[in-house]
Order: structure tokens, then C-alpha cells, then sequence
């Protein structure tokens, strides 16, 4: 009895040791390990479970720009703004502020990262949420946004 709790548990162990390896080995490859849709609209809500060893630069990034939307500084954007959608989205982000937002995906190549979130908006249709994209370049060892667009 003894000798089977033991191997169950070098089991368990080594299991586990495993997972943890390949979750870091693949840190830079598998930001989203699972996007799954709870729902079965034309645009599903995504809901994803990332990887806890990626690089998180790019999404603190994101949150630094939706913290200042959220606080009604939409000059935090005017930089990344492409001139097809400039004057739509600066004068929707004063009309629907941001209100909260999560992940709702996530690509990576070596040099650009493509993260979507999804986000819920002030004076807009109730608990409806709407994709915000940001578009991220390496510059050295750095993450730096170079593009920004939003649905509304």
C-alpha cells in the first residue's frame, strides 16, 4: 500500500513538473493556452485562460491606455490612431468612455504581439461589450503600442 501511494504521487509530481516546463517552454509561442466562446453569436465573447509564464508587458501596456480612457484622457490614443479611423474613434471615446474590459485574445509572432480585448462602455447598449485591438511592435528588448483601433 505504501509502495502504490509513493508511485502515485512521484506520479503527480512528475505530472505536474511537466506541465509547468511546457507551460514555460512555450511562454513566448502560447500566450492564450485555451479561447473558448460561451456563447453562439456572429461575434462570440471569447473568454481565454493564458499562460501564467508569458510576457506581460504588452497587456499592462493595454491597461495603462484603458485606464486613461476610462478616466477620459483620449489624448492617451491620438498617437496610435490610423487616419482612416482617426475621427471616429476620438469622437466615440468621448461619447462611450470606458468603463471595464478584459481579454478576449491574444497572437504573438516574434516581433508583433495583436491583443484584443473585449470592453464594456458608459452611455452605451447595456452590458453589451465591444472589441478593442492593440497592436504591439518589439523596438530592442521593449514592447511599444504602434496601433490602436476600437468598435463601436
Amino acid at each position: 500500500m505504501k509502495r502504490y501511494f509513493i508511485a502515485i504521487s512521484l506520479f503527480i509530481f512528475v505530472f505536474f513538473a511537466a506541465t509547468l516546463l511546457t507551460l514555460y517552454l512555450q511562454r513566448n509561442s502560447r500566450s492564450a493556452l485555451l479561447c473558448t466562446s460561451l456563447d453562439d453569436s456572429i461575434r462570440p465573447r471569447d473568454h481565454c485562460l493564458m499562460n501564467p509564464f508569458r510576457d506581460k508587458q504588452p497587456e499592462i501596456l493595454a491597461e495603462n491606455v484603458l485606464r486613461e480612457l476610462k478616466n477620459g484622457n483620449r489624448g492617451a490614443i491620438l498617437p496610435y490612431l490610423n487616419e482612416v479611423n482617426k475621427n471616429r474613434i476620438w469622437e466615440s471615446e468621448k461619447k462611450y468612455q470606458v468603463e471595464n474590459w478584459r481579454i478576449g485574445s491574444r497572437e504573438d509572432s516574434e516581433n508583433q504581439i495583436s491583443l484584443m480585448s473585449w470592453v464594456s462602455r458608459r452611455d452605451y447598449i447595456d452590458g453589451h461589450l465591444e472589441a478593442v485591438s492593440f497592436y504591439f511592435g518589439r523596438d530592442g528588448n521593449e514592447w511599444k503600442l504602434k496601433q490602436f483601433n476600437a468598435g463601436y
